[in-house]
Protein backbone atom coordinates (compact mmCIF):
# COMPACT_ATOMS: atom_id res chain seq x y z
CA UNK A 1 0.00 0.00 0.00
CA UNK A 2 2.78 2.39 0.91
CA UNK A 3 4.62 1.54 -2.31
CA UNK A 4 1.46 2.25 -4.32
CA UNK A 5 0.97 5.58 -2.55
CA UNK A 6 4.57 6.54 -3.24
CA UNK A 7 4.14 5.76 -6.93
CA UNK A 8 0.93 7.79 -7.02
CA UNK A 9 2.63 10.78 -5.43
CA UNK A 10 5.61 10.47 -7.80
CA UNK A 11 3.27 10.30 -10.79
CA UNK A 12 1.42 13.40 -9.56
CA UNK A 13 4.67 15.31 -9.07
CA UNK A 14 5.78 14.36 -12.60
CA UNK A 15 2.48 15.51 -14.08
CA UNK A 16 2.68 18.85 -12.26
CA UNK A 17 6.25 19.30 -13.43
CA UNK A 18 5.37 18.52 -17.07
CA UNK A 19 2.44 20.93 -16.95
CA UNK A 20 4.65 23.68 -15.52
CA UNK A 21 7.34 23.10 -18.14
CA UNK A 22 4.83 23.19 -21.01
CA UNK A 23 3.10 26.32 -19.72
CA UNK A 24 5.25 29.28 -20.80
CA UNK A 25 3.98 31.44 -17.93
CA UNK A 26 4.97 28.94 -15.24
CA UNK A 27 8.20 28.05 -17.06
CA UNK A 28 9.39 31.63 -17.41
CA UNK A 29 8.15 32.51 -13.93
CA UNK A 30 10.22 29.62 -12.61
CA UNK A 31 13.35 30.81 -14.41
CA UNK A 32 12.86 34.36 -13.13
CA UNK A 33 12.16 33.18 -9.59
CA UNK A 34 15.25 30.97 -9.58
CA UNK A 35 17.22 33.93 -10.91
CA UNK A 36 15.76 36.19 -8.24
CA UNK A 37 16.48 33.65 -5.51
CA UNK A 38 20.06 33.09 -6.64
CA UNK A 39 20.66 36.83 -7.04
CA UNK A 40 19.27 37.44 -3.56
CA UNK A 41 21.35 34.73 -1.91
CA UNK A 42 24.54 35.92 -3.59
CA UNK A 43 23.52 39.49 -2.76
CA UNK A 44 23.31 38.60 0.93
CA UNK A 45 26.70 36.94 0.78
CA UNK A 46 28.03 39.99 -1.07
CA UNK A 47 26.89 42.22 1.78
CA UNK A 48 28.26 39.81 4.40
CA UNK A 49 31.64 39.65 2.65
CA UNK A 50 31.82 43.43 2.30
CA UNK A 51 30.73 43.91 5.92
CA UNK A 52 33.62 41.71 7.06
CA UNK A 53 36.28 42.95 4.63
CA UNK A 54 35.47 46.68 4.63
CA UNK A 55 34.60 49.24 7.29
CA UNK A 56 30.97 50.12 7.92
CA UNK A 57 31.77 53.65 6.80
CA UNK A 58 33.17 52.44 3.46
CA UNK A 59 30.14 50.22 2.97
CA UNK A 60 27.84 53.14 3.76
CA UNK A 61 29.50 55.33 1.13
CA UNK A 62 29.23 52.53 -1.43
CA UNK A 63 25.47 52.30 -0.83
CA UNK A 64 25.12 55.98 -1.68
CA UNK A 65 27.11 55.42 -4.88
CA UNK A 66 24.90 52.44 -5.76
CA UNK A 67 21.86 54.62 -5.15
CA UNK A 68 23.27 57.14 -7.62
CA UNK A 69 23.85 54.26 -10.04
CA UNK A 70 20.19 53.28 -9.72
CA UNK A 71 19.08 56.83 -10.53
CA UNK A 72 21.44 57.07 -13.52
CA UNK A 73 20.42 53.71 -15.03
CA UNK A 74 16.75 54.60 -14.56
CA UNK A 75 17.37 57.88 -16.41
CA UNK A 76 19.19 56.01 -19.17
CA UNK A 77 16.34 53.57 -19.75
CA UNK A 78 14.14 55.91 -21.86
CA UNK A 79 11.30 53.42 -21.43
CA UNK A 80 13.06 50.87 -23.64
CA UNK A 81 12.92 48.03 -21.11
CA UNK A 82 9.14 48.02 -20.77
CA UNK A 83 8.67 48.78 -24.49
CA UNK A 84 10.84 45.77 -25.27
CA UNK A 85 8.65 43.42 -23.25
CA UNK A 86 5.44 44.95 -24.62
CA UNK A 87 6.28 44.81 -28.36
CA UNK A 88 9.38 42.73 -29.19
CA UNK A 89 7.59 39.37 -28.99
CA UNK A 90 5.35 40.27 -31.95
CA UNK A 91 7.99 42.14 -33.96
CA UNK A 92 8.79 40.98 -37.49
CA UNK A 93 12.34 42.34 -37.24
CA UNK A 94 13.49 41.62 -33.71
CA UNK A 95 17.20 42.26 -34.40
CA UNK A 96 16.59 45.72 -35.77
CA UNK A 97 14.28 46.58 -32.90
CA UNK A 98 16.82 45.42 -30.32
CA UNK A 99 19.73 47.30 -31.94
CA UNK A 100 17.66 50.49 -32.18
CA UNK A 101 16.75 50.36 -28.51
CA UNK A 102 20.32 49.45 -27.60
CA UNK A 103 21.77 52.54 -29.32
CA UNK A 104 19.15 54.81 -27.76
CA UNK A 105 19.98 53.40 -24.32
CA UNK A 106 23.74 53.73 -24.86
CA UNK A 107 23.44 57.38 -25.85
CA UNK A 108 21.28 58.18 -22.85
CA UNK A 109 23.58 56.24 -20.50
CA UNK A 110 26.63 58.28 -21.53
CA UNK A 111 24.80 61.56 -20.93
CA UNK A 112 23.31 60.43 -17.62
CA UNK A 113 26.53 58.91 -16.32
CA UNK A 114 28.52 62.06 -17.04
CA UNK A 115 25.77 64.31 -15.70
CA UNK A 116 25.32 62.39 -12.44
CA UNK A 117 29.07 62.31 -11.83
CA UNK A 118 29.00 66.06 -11.11
CA UNK A 119 26.72 65.46 -8.12
CA UNK A 120 28.55 62.66 -6.34
CA UNK A 121 29.84 64.93 -3.59
CA UNK A 122 26.30 66.25 -3.08
CA UNK A 123 25.20 62.66 -2.43
CA UNK A 124 27.51 62.47 0.56
CA UNK A 125 30.45 60.86 -1.29
CA UNK A 126 33.18 63.23 -0.13
CA UNK A 127 36.08 61.27 -1.61
CA UNK A 128 34.94 61.22 -5.25
CA UNK A 129 38.17 61.49 -7.29
CA UNK A 130 38.70 61.04 -11.05
CA UNK A 131 38.96 57.25 -10.73
CA UNK A 132 35.59 57.16 -8.94
CA UNK A 133 34.03 59.24 -11.73
CA UNK A 134 35.41 57.00 -14.52
CA UNK A 135 34.28 53.79 -12.81
CA UNK A 136 30.86 55.29 -12.09
CA UNK A 137 30.27 56.35 -15.72
CA UNK A 138 31.44 52.99 -17.08
CA UNK A 139 29.17 51.15 -14.64
CA UNK A 140 26.15 53.25 -15.63
CA UNK A 141 26.84 52.47 -19.30
CA UNK A 142 27.22 48.72 -18.90
CA UNK A 143 24.48 48.21 -16.31
CA UNK A 144 22.03 50.00 -18.62
CA UNK A 145 22.93 47.59 -21.42
CA UNK A 146 22.67 44.59 -19.10
CA UNK A 147 19.18 45.64 -17.99
CA UNK A 148 18.09 45.98 -21.61
CA UNK A 149 19.31 42.46 -22.42
CA UNK A 150 17.50 41.14 -19.33
CA UNK A 151 14.24 42.39 -20.78
CA UNK A 152 15.04 41.13 -24.27
CA UNK A 153 15.08 37.55 -22.97
CA UNK A 154 11.84 38.13 -21.08
CA UNK A 155 10.18 39.67 -24.15
CA UNK A 156 10.85 36.61 -26.31
CA UNK A 157 9.77 34.39 -23.38
CA UNK A 158 13.20 32.79 -23.07
CA UNK A 159 13.88 33.76 -19.47
CA UNK A 160 16.47 31.00 -19.17
CA UNK A 161 18.82 33.52 -20.80
CA UNK A 162 18.14 36.02 -18.03
CA UNK A 163 18.84 33.31 -15.47
CA UNK A 164 22.20 32.40 -17.04
CA UNK A 165 23.62 35.87 -17.53
CA UNK A 166 22.29 37.28 -14.26
CA UNK A 167 23.69 34.30 -12.34
CA UNK A 168 27.13 34.94 -13.79
CA UNK A 169 26.74 38.62 -12.93
CA UNK A 170 25.91 37.70 -9.33
CA UNK A 171 28.82 35.26 -8.98
CA UNK A 172 31.30 37.76 -10.42
CA UNK A 173 30.02 40.52 -8.13
CA UNK A 174 30.25 38.17 -5.15
CA UNK A 175 33.86 37.16 -5.75
CA UNK A 176 35.27 40.51 -6.90
CA UNK A 177 35.53 42.30 -3.48
CA UNK A 178 37.92 39.61 -2.23
CA UNK A 179 40.51 40.83 -4.74
CA UNK A 180 40.20 44.54 -3.89
CA UNK A 181 40.51 44.51 -0.09
CA UNK A 182 41.82 47.86 1.10
CA UNK A 183 40.43 49.81 -1.86
CA UNK A 184 37.58 51.29 0.20
CA UNK A 185 34.09 52.00 -1.08
CA UNK A 186 35.17 52.14 -4.73
CA UNK A 187 36.28 48.51 -4.52
CA UNK A 188 32.81 47.48 -3.34
CA UNK A 189 31.15 49.50 -6.07
CA UNK A 190 33.47 48.18 -8.80
CA UNK A 191 32.00 44.73 -8.29
CA UNK A 192 28.92 45.96 -10.19
CA UNK A 193 31.10 46.87 -13.17
CA UNK A 194 32.92 43.53 -13.20
CA UNK A 195 29.63 41.63 -13.07
CA UNK A 196 28.09 43.72 -15.86
CA UNK A 197 31.02 43.00 -18.21
CA UNK A 198 30.59 39.25 -17.79
CA UNK A 199 26.78 39.44 -18.12
CA UNK A 200 26.91 41.43 -21.36
CA UNK A 201 29.40 39.06 -23.00
CA UNK A 202 27.20 36.06 -22.15
CA UNK A 203 24.00 37.86 -23.24
CA UNK A 204 25.40 38.73 -26.66
CA UNK A 205 26.54 35.14 -27.14
CA UNK A 206 23.13 33.70 -26.19
CA UNK A 207 21.11 36.19 -28.23
CA UNK A 208 23.18 35.63 -31.37
CA UNK A 209 24.01 31.93 -31.20
CA UNK A 210 20.87 30.55 -29.59
CA UNK A 211 18.07 32.97 -30.46
CA UNK A 212 19.14 34.22 -33.91
CA UNK A 213 19.65 37.91 -33.14
CA UNK A 214 21.99 39.91 -35.37
CA UNK A 215 23.78 42.97 -33.98
CA UNK A 216 25.22 44.19 -37.28
CA UNK A 217 21.90 45.45 -38.62
CA UNK A 218 21.26 49.17 -38.95
CA UNK A 219 18.95 50.90 -36.47
CA UNK A 220 15.68 52.16 -37.87
CA UNK A 221 13.21 54.87 -37.01
CA UNK A 222 10.44 52.49 -38.03
CA UNK A 223 11.34 50.32 -35.04
CA UNK A 224 9.85 52.92 -32.74
CA UNK A 225 6.88 53.96 -34.88
CA UNK A 226 3.72 54.05 -32.80
CA UNK A 227 5.69 53.17 -29.68
CA UNK A 228 7.12 56.48 -28.53
CA UNK A 229 4.06 57.48 -26.53
CA UNK A 230 4.14 54.16 -24.70
CA UNK A 231 7.93 54.37 -24.24
CA UNK A 232 7.91 57.93 -22.90
CA UNK A 233 4.97 57.22 -20.62
CA UNK A 234 6.63 54.05 -19.30
CA UNK A 235 9.91 55.93 -18.91
CA UNK A 236 8.31 58.66 -16.85
CA UNK A 237 6.31 56.25 -14.67
CA UNK A 238 9.20 53.82 -14.10
CA UNK A 239 11.68 56.61 -13.46
CA UNK A 240 9.49 58.34 -10.93
CA UNK A 241 8.31 55.05 -9.44
CA UNK A 242 11.90 53.97 -8.85
CA UNK A 243 12.96 57.24 -7.25
CA UNK A 244 12.20 56.22 -3.63
CA UNK A 245 14.31 53.06 -3.93
CA UNK A 246 17.21 54.87 -5.62
CA UNK A 247 17.09 58.16 -3.74
CA UNK A 248 16.47 56.94 -0.18
CA UNK A 249 20.00 55.47 0.26
CA UNK A 250 21.37 58.83 -0.85
CA UNK A 251 19.10 60.74 1.55
CA UNK A 252 19.97 58.43 4.46
CA UNK A 253 23.73 58.84 3.95
CA UNK A 254 23.51 62.59 3.33
CA UNK A 255 21.17 63.22 6.29
CA UNK A 256 22.09 60.56 8.87
CA UNK A 257 25.60 59.48 7.85
CA UNK A 258 27.29 56.40 6.30
CA UNK A 259 26.64 54.00 9.21
CA UNK A 260 22.83 54.45 9.16
CA UNK A 261 23.18 54.22 5.37
CA UNK A 262 24.70 50.76 5.74
CA UNK A 263 21.88 49.70 8.10
CA UNK A 264 19.24 50.95 5.68
CA UNK A 265 20.87 49.20 2.73
CA UNK A 266 20.93 45.83 4.51
CA UNK A 267 17.26 46.12 5.54
CA UNK A 268 16.24 47.15 2.03
CA UNK A 269 18.17 44.22 0.53
CA UNK A 270 15.91 41.89 2.49
CA UNK A 271 12.75 43.84 1.58
CA UNK A 272 13.81 43.90 -2.07
CA UNK A 273 14.06 40.13 -1.95
CA UNK A 274 10.40 39.95 -0.97
CA UNK A 275 9.41 42.49 -3.61
CA UNK A 276 11.41 40.71 -6.29
CA UNK A 277 9.34 37.55 -5.77
CA UNK A 278 6.32 39.50 -7.01
CA UNK A 279 8.32 41.39 -9.63
CA UNK A 280 9.74 38.21 -11.18
CA UNK A 281 6.33 36.56 -11.57
CA UNK A 282 4.90 39.87 -12.74
CA UNK A 283 7.47 40.11 -15.55
CA UNK A 284 6.47 36.69 -16.85
CA UNK A 285 2.78 37.59 -16.53
CA UNK A 286 3.21 40.84 -18.47
CA UNK A 287 5.07 39.12 -21.30
CA UNK A 288 2.29 36.50 -21.54
CA UNK A 289 -0.47 39.12 -21.55
CA UNK A 290 1.35 41.21 -24.16
CA UNK A 291 1.36 38.21 -26.52
CA UNK A 292 -2.14 36.96 -25.64
CA UNK A 293 -5.38 37.01 -27.58
CA UNK A 294 -8.68 37.31 -25.78
CA UNK A 295 -9.13 37.38 -22.01
CA UNK A 296 -6.25 37.93 -19.60
CA UNK A 297 -8.08 36.99 -16.41
CA UNK A 298 -6.52 33.52 -16.22
CA UNK A 299 -3.06 35.10 -16.23
CA UNK A 300 -4.09 37.45 -13.43
CA UNK A 301 -5.47 34.58 -11.35
CA UNK A 302 -2.40 32.41 -11.83
CA UNK A 303 -0.04 35.28 -11.07
CA UNK A 304 -1.97 36.38 -7.96
CA UNK A 305 -2.12 32.87 -6.52
CA UNK A 306 1.56 32.26 -7.22
CA UNK A 307 2.71 35.62 -5.81
CA UNK A 308 0.74 35.43 -2.57
CA UNK A 309 1.42 31.72 -2.18
CA UNK A 310 5.15 32.41 -2.15
CA UNK A 311 5.29 35.82 -0.51
CA UNK A 312 3.11 35.30 2.56
CA UNK A 313 5.22 32.50 4.11
CA UNK A 314 8.46 34.29 3.15
CA UNK A 315 7.29 37.55 4.75
CA UNK A 316 6.22 35.68 7.88
CA UNK A 317 9.65 34.05 8.10
CA UNK A 318 11.46 37.37 7.72
CA UNK A 319 9.25 39.00 10.37
CA UNK A 320 9.79 36.18 12.88
CA UNK A 321 13.51 35.66 12.27
CA UNK A 322 14.48 39.30 11.59
CA UNK A 323 17.01 39.47 14.42
CA UNK A 324 18.62 36.17 13.43
CA UNK A 325 18.92 37.26 9.79
CA UNK A 326 20.56 40.56 10.71
CA UNK A 327 23.03 38.84 13.02
CA UNK A 328 24.49 37.16 9.93
CA UNK A 329 26.04 40.50 9.07
CA UNK A 330 29.13 41.81 10.81
CA UNK A 331 28.78 44.83 13.09
CA UNK A 332 25.66 46.37 14.63
CA UNK A 333 23.26 45.59 11.77
CA UNK A 334 20.86 44.19 14.37
CA UNK A 335 19.91 47.86 14.92
CA UNK A 336 17.84 47.66 11.72
CA UNK A 337 15.53 44.99 13.19
CA UNK A 338 12.60 47.31 13.94
CA UNK A 339 12.48 48.93 10.49
CA UNK A 340 12.89 45.55 8.80
CA UNK A 341 9.82 44.14 10.57
CA UNK A 342 7.78 47.26 9.80
CA UNK A 343 8.57 47.23 6.09
CA UNK A 344 8.08 43.46 5.82
CA UNK A 345 4.40 43.84 6.68
CA UNK A 346 3.85 46.41 3.94
CA UNK A 347 5.85 44.45 1.37
CA UNK A 348 2.72 42.29 1.02
CA UNK A 349 0.95 45.35 -0.37
CA UNK A 350 3.37 45.31 -3.30
CA UNK A 351 1.72 42.18 -4.76
CA UNK A 352 -1.49 44.03 -5.59
CA UNK A 353 0.50 47.01 -6.83
CA UNK A 354 2.47 44.89 -9.30
CA UNK A 355 -0.59 43.11 -10.68
CA UNK A 356 -2.83 46.14 -11.11
CA UNK A 357 0.11 48.23 -12.35
CA UNK A 358 0.66 45.71 -15.15
CA UNK A 359 -3.01 45.84 -16.09
CA UNK A 360 -2.75 49.61 -16.41
CA UNK A 361 0.47 49.26 -18.41
CA UNK A 362 -1.08 46.70 -20.75
CA UNK A 363 -3.92 49.07 -21.64
CA UNK A 364 -1.40 51.90 -22.06
CA UNK A 365 -2.62 53.98 -19.13
CA UNK A 366 0.91 55.23 -18.67
CA UNK A 367 -0.15 58.78 -17.83
CA UNK A 368 -2.20 57.53 -14.87
CA UNK A 369 0.70 55.35 -13.72
CA UNK A 370 3.01 58.35 -13.96
CA UNK A 371 0.69 60.48 -11.84
CA UNK A 372 0.47 57.74 -9.19
CA UNK A 373 4.25 57.35 -9.13
CA UNK A 374 4.70 61.11 -8.83
CA UNK A 375 2.44 61.12 -5.78
CA UNK A 376 4.28 58.14 -4.31
CA UNK A 377 7.71 59.69 -4.85
CA UNK A 378 6.55 63.06 -3.53
CA UNK A 379 5.16 61.52 -0.34
CA UNK A 380 8.25 59.40 0.33
CA UNK A 381 10.92 61.96 -0.51
CA UNK A 382 9.12 64.93 1.11
CA UNK A 383 8.50 63.03 4.35
CA UNK A 384 12.04 61.66 4.54
CA UNK A 385 13.65 65.02 3.80
CA UNK A 386 11.62 67.13 6.21
CA UNK A 387 10.09 64.85 8.86
CA UNK A 388 12.35 61.81 9.20
CA UNK A 389 15.17 62.24 11.71
CA UNK A 390 16.15 58.59 12.13
CA UNK A 391 15.82 55.23 10.37
CA UNK A 392 12.31 54.68 11.72
CA UNK A 393 11.22 57.93 10.11
CA UNK A 394 12.76 56.84 6.80
CA UNK A 395 10.88 53.54 7.01
CA UNK A 396 7.60 55.33 7.73
CA UNK A 397 8.10 57.50 4.67
CA UNK A 398 8.54 54.37 2.55
CA UNK A 399 5.40 52.81 4.10
CA UNK A 400 3.27 55.89 3.37
CA UNK A 401 4.35 55.70 -0.26
CA UNK A 402 3.32 52.02 -0.49
CA UNK A 403 -0.13 52.88 0.89
CA UNK A 404 -0.58 55.62 -1.73
CA UNK A 405 0.38 53.19 -4.48
CA UNK A 406 -2.01 50.52 -3.18
CA UNK A 407 -5.05 52.78 -3.11
CA UNK A 408 -4.48 54.32 -6.53
CA UNK A 409 -3.08 51.32 -8.43
CA UNK A 410 -5.71 48.86 -7.23
CA UNK A 411 -8.55 51.31 -7.81
CA UNK A 412 -7.31 52.31 -11.27
CA UNK A 413 -6.43 48.75 -12.32
CA UNK A 414 -9.85 47.38 -11.41
CA UNK A 415 -11.64 50.25 -13.16
CA UNK A 416 -9.65 49.90 -16.40
CA UNK A 417 -9.82 46.11 -16.40
CA UNK A 418 -13.59 46.05 -15.95
CA UNK A 419 -14.00 48.70 -18.63
CA UNK A 420 -12.12 46.53 -21.13
CA UNK A 421 -13.65 43.30 -19.79
CA UNK A 422 -10.08 42.16 -19.08
CA UNK A 423 -9.69 41.36 -22.78
CA UNK A 424 -6.52 41.83 -24.81
CA UNK A 425 -6.87 43.62 -28.10
CA UNK A 426 -4.40 44.30 -30.92
CA UNK A 427 -3.11 47.54 -29.50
Amino acid sequence: MEFHDARTIAAYVRSVYKHAVRDSFYRNSLFLLVNMGFSTVTGFFFVIICAHLFSQQAFGYSTSLMGALGVATALSNLGMNRTMVRFLGRSENKSQDLVTKLLLTLGAAVLCGVGMSFFLRTFGIKHANSLTVVIFIATVLLMSVKNLFDNAFIAIRKSSGTLIESSLFSVTRLIFPIFVIGSGFIGIFSAQLAGAIVAIIVSVFLLTMKHGFEFRVKPSRESMEGKWQFAIGSYASDLIGGLPTSVLPIIVVAKLGPVPGALWYVAMQIINFLLMVSASINQAMFAEMANARGTITHFLKKASATMYGLLIPLAAAVFIFASFILRLFHGNYISAEHILRLMTIFALVGVANYITGSVLQLYRKVMYITVVNVLNAAVVIFYCLFFAHNLTGMALGWVYGEVVNFVLFVGGGIFVGVRHNFAMEDM
